[in-house]
């Protein structure tokens, strides 16, 4: 997707070059302006650009990856950043010993499928949780804050081994911050599971 989307820039300005230019160029001699001539490129800018836009719109919202935020999410992952690490956990992460503590524990697990929301924040510096695929590919960002809870609303289509990175430069420790979590199968247990921490965390 994201190469896609950066061949996708090199285009719209290659075109932009394009118009640049051949403007440049029809207009290196001085002569009077044709008033009908211009209005009429006007509108044809402005209906395409307009056109564009709105077709940009239709082929983009559908694929929005934030929900709403009226929905439950079906499970909450604590991340707390600090330096060099992330602790991620199901239950809420209070002071830095349960931080250390989450950070040694085996990866939390997450339901394929499943509206998981990430109640990001931070005990020292600023960060910034990064998700990514397994495949490498950057999912979603958020900033971590020392007395700020930020949310990250995500859904996992995949399963396999996904990892958190900082995006914020944070110290010199900064290139081996990380953690991750797991994508599993959906099964009935994690379903009642998912049912059973989501009423756990409503209030929270």
């Amino acid at each position: 997707m994201q190469i896609e989307a950066f061949d996708v820039f090199v285009a719209i300005n290659a075109v932009v070059g394009a118009v640049f230019l051949w403007v440049a160029l029809s207009t290196r001699h001085q002569h009077e302006p044709n008033i009908k001539s211009t209005n009429r490129l006007r509108i044809w800018f402005f209906g395409i650009l307009t056109a564009g836009l709105i077709l940009a719109f239709v082929l983009m919202f559908p694929r929005m990856p934030y929900p709403m935020g009226s929905q439950k999410p079906d499970q909450i992952v604590y991340a707390v950043g600090m330096q060099f690490s992330w602790g991620l956990s199901n239950e809420p992460i209070k002071n830095t010993d349960q931080w250390r503590e989450a950070t040694y524990a085996p990866p939390v697990k997450i339901p394929v499928g499943s509206l998981v929301e990430f109640r990001v924040t931070s005990f020292d510096v600023n960060h910034s949780l990064a998700v990514f695929s397994p495949s490498g590919h950057l999912l979603g960002q958020v900033q971590a804050m020392p007395g700020y809870v930020n949310d990250l609303r995500m859904r996992f289509s995949k399963p396999g081994t996904y990892w958190i990175f900082c995006l914020e430069l944070c110290g010199m420790g900064h290139h081996r911050m990380r953690g991750e979590f797991e994508v599993v199968p959906r099964t009935s247990n994690s379903a009642r599971t998912s049912a059973t921490t989501r009423e756990a965390h409503a209030g929270s």
